[in-house]
């Protein structure tokens, strides 16, 4: 794994998981919107009670140790698709806070986890739900199944610890 550091360097230093804490800068915009990363879904499970308005979900992410962070730092994620404001272009990044710590929900740096919640949108006059309103992400996050693939930009600058 190949970690570029928030430095003057633009070098890549090799990083083992583990070794994640003992770097003086977090990890910063290792991929970016034009290029992103795939990563997979591990996992996604609904956290909120039956009886809860709205759906938040819990969503495991495999890179692959690929796109390391630090906790307080977000992934941006670009779901698929065009941007409706934009006909041709792709649909721009949305940022989501990282759930896990920077060993992943496995302790071996391979994963994260993104706690989503569900963005819909119900209209005040009829009380029905407007899927044309719907969010874009949130929605393909939270439909998402085991082995789908997911492209990823990270990190976001975050404060040290």
């Amino acid at each position: 794994m190949y970690v570029q550091q928030a430095s003057k360097s633009k070098c890549k230093v090799a990083i083992k998981p583990l070794e994640l804490e003992n770097t003086k800068e977090p990890p910063l915009n290792l991929y970016k919107p034009k290029g992103p990363y795939t990563a997979s879904i591990v996992s996604v499970e609904r956290i909120v009670g039956p009886k809860a308005p709205g759906e938040t979900c819990h969503i495991v992410i495999d890179h692959g140790g690929n796109v390391p962070y630090w906790e307080g730092q977000s992934y941006g994620v670009i779901p698929p698709g065009e941007n409706p404001k934009k006909p041709g272009a792709p649909n721009t990044v949305r940022l989501y806070s990282i759930a896990s710590t920077r060993y992943g929900d496995s302790f071996d740096g391979r994963t994260a986890s993104l706690c989503v919640r569900r963005a819909v949108y119900y209209d005040p006059e009829t009380g029905k739900e407007d899927p044309s309103k719907k969010g874009i992400c949130s929605n393909f996050l939270c439909d998402s199944k085991p082995g789908d693939k997911i492209q990823i930009t990270g990190m976001q600058p975050c404060k040290k610890p």
